[in-house]
C-alpha cells in the first residue's frame, strides 16, 4: 500500500505542475521484473461422495422375516443370502401344483389312449364322425391342463425361491430395514410398494457431485483429472476423472453452478457415501513461462492515466501505440478451454530500459489471475511498471459490488460502516478511487 501510494503522490504532483514536468525516474515507480515462472492455473470446488449405483432391495415374497444375511456396513458378494422369509405358504402351494400336473398327466395319457381307440372304431365304423370329434376335443384339452399345471409349478417354484433375498450384485450394505420377526409386504401385491428391506452399493468405484461457478465451468471438460481431499484423511489426495459436466444449472442465492461428476477408484473403501470433498482441476500449466504480474498489463483505456502519471503528452504515447501496434489479439486457433483459462485482448505495458519508459505491446497466454504468460514483446529480465489503471478500477468496483450482493466482502463490508459523509469514509472513498486490481480484458476474456 506504501509503493501505492507513493506512486498516487507522484500522479498528483505531475497532474499540478503539468505535461511539460520533467519526467520521473524509473525508480520512484513500483517494477516488476519478466522472469520465468511455473504458472498453474487450479479450479476448486465443494462437493460430496455418493455411489455411483445404489440397488433398493425388495422382497417378491410376503410374510414374517426368519432370518437375515447381513447388517448395515457388510460387504457382500452377488448372490449371497441377506433374506429368508418364512416359506411354508408357498412350499405348500408348489406341492398342490405339484400334484394337479400329475393328475394332468394322467388325464392326457388317458385322453391319448381314448383318441387312438377312437380312430380304429371310426376307420370300422364303429362309431360316427361326431364322437370321433369329441375324443379329439379332449386330447387337446387335457394337453392344455398339462400347460397350465406345469406353469403353475413353475410360478410355485419361483414364489419359494423369492423367499430367500439375495444379493444381485456385490456390494456394502448401506441401510437395513428390517429386523428377524418382522413381517413385511410384497410390491407386488402391496399398492404402496412393498417393504424396502436394504440397500446397497458397489463402493469399489464412487463418484464426486461438485457444483462449480458458472465462470470456472469452460475450463473443465470431461476426462480432465481432478485431485480430491476429504477432512477424513488429511494430507492424503484422491485421483479421480471428469465423468460427466451436467447441462442444466441450478442458482444458489444468486449464483448460477453446473453440476459436475467425477470418478474415483476406492478400492480400500476409505471414501464413503456422504464425505464432503474438496475437488481441484488444474486446467492449464506452463512450465518455464516468461511472466510478469498481471497488474503491469494496460489497455487502450489506460492511455491519458499512464501518460500523467510517468509525464508523458498523452498525445505523444498514443502516437508511440500506433506506431508499435497492439500486440495482445486473441488467438482464434486456441481451443475453447485454453481460451478460457488464458488472458485475451489488446495489452500493452510500459517497460524501462536503460533508463527510458517505453510502451511495448505484449501478447498473453495462460494466467493465474497473478502473474500472465507474456508470449511475445518482452523478454527475461526486462523491467516493467506497476502503475494504477483506471480499468483496473472499475473492475475491482465491479468485483466488489458483485460480492456486495452475495452479503459482502469478508473483512471490508462486513466491518465498515463508516458513512461515506463522514471524513473516514471520504478518506476511503478516495482510497478506493486510486487502487488498482485486475486490468480489463479485452474482447472474449
Amino acid at each position: 500500500m506504501n509503493k501505492i501510494a507513493g506512486s498516487l503522490m507522484v500522479a498528483l504532483l505531475l497532474a499540478g505542475c503539468g505535461s511539460g514536468a520533467p519526467e520521473p525516474a524509473a525508480s520512484q515507480y513500483e517494477t516488476a521484473t519478466v522472469e520465468r515462472r511455473s504458472l498453474v492455473l487450479v479450479v476448486e470446488a465443494a462437493g460430496a461422495i455418493e455411489p455411483v449405483r445404489t440397488v433398493e432391495l425388495k422382497s417378491k415374497a410376503s410374510g414374517e422375516i426368519l432370518e437375515l444375511g447381513a447388517d448395515t456396513g457388510d460387504t457382500v458378494q452377488a448372490g449371497a443370502m441377506l433374506v429368508r422369509i418364512d416359506p411354508r405358504t408357498p412350499r405348500n402351494r408348489l406341492d398342490q401344483a405339484t400334484a394337479q400336473l400329475s393328475a394332468a398327466r394322467a388325464k392326457l395319457t388317458n385322453a391319448r389312449s381314448q383318441l387312438g381307440r377312437g380312430q380304429q372304431l371310426l376307420e370300422n365304423a364303429w362309431i360316427n364322425p361326431a364322437d370321433y370329434d369329441k375324443l379329439v376335443l379332449d386330447a387337446a384339452t387335457a394337453e392344455s391342463e398339462v400347460v397350465a399345471a406345469k406353469v403353475a409349478v413353475e410360478n410355485a417354484r419361483i414364489a419359494l425361491d423369492d423367499t430367500e433375498v439375495r444379493a444381485p450384485v456385490a456390494g456394502t450394505i448401506l441401510s437395513k430395514r428390517v429386523e428377524r420377526g418382522q413381517v413385511i409386504s410384497s410390491p407386488t401385491q402391496d399398492v404402496g410398494g412393498g417393504t424396502l428391506l436394504m440397500t446397497m452399493a458397489d463402493l469399489d468405484e464412487v463418484r464426486v457431485r461438485t457444483r462449480v461457478d458458472e465462470t470456472d465451468i469452460g475450463k473443465l471438460v470431461p476426462g480432465m483429472e481432478a485431485h480430491i481431499s476429504v477432512a477424513s484423511f488429511p494430507g492424503k489426495s484422491f485421483a479421480g476423472t471428469i465423468e460427466k459436466i451436467e447441462p442444466q444449472a441450478t442458482v444458489d442465492q444468486n449464483v448460477t453452478l453446473f453440476p459436475v461428476l467425477i470418478s474415483l477408484p476406492n478400492a480400500e473403501h476409505l471414501l464413503l457415501p456422504g464425505m464432503n470433498v474438496e475437488a481441484r482441476f488444474e486446467v492449464a500449466r506452463r512450465d518455464d513461462a516468461l511472466t510478469i504480474p498481471v497488474t503491469a498489463l494496460r489497455t487502450e483505456r489506460d492511455v491519458a492515466t499512464t501518460a500523467g502519471i510517468i509525464g508523458v503528452a498523452e498525445e505523444t504515447m498514443r502516437a508511440r501505440l500506433a506506431a508499435t501496434g497492439s500486440g495482445g489479439e486473441p488467438d482464434e486457433r486456441r481451443s475453447a478451454r485454453e481460451s478460457a483459462a488464458s488472458l485475451r485482448g489488446g495489452f500493452w505495458v510500459v517497460a524501462s530500459r536503460q533508463g527510458v519508459l517505453e510502451t511495448v505491446p505484449v501478447a498473453t497466454g495462460v494466467t493465474d489471475l497473478d502473474r500472465v504468460e507474456v508470449a511475445s514483446g518482452l523478454a527475461e529480465g526486462d523491467v516493467v511498471l506497476v502503475l494504477p489503471s483506471s480499468s483496473l478500477l472499475e473492475t475491482q468496483e465491479r468485483l466488489q459490488n458483485f460480492m456486495r450482493s452475495r452479503g459482502g466482502i469478508p473483512g471490508i463490508t462486513q466491518t465498515s460502516q463508516q458513512s461515506p459523509d463522514s471524513p473516514s469514509g471520504q478518506a476511503q472513498q478516495g482510497r478506493a478511487r486510486n487502487a488498482g486490481a485486475l486490468p480489463a480484458a479485452g474482447p472474449g476474456h
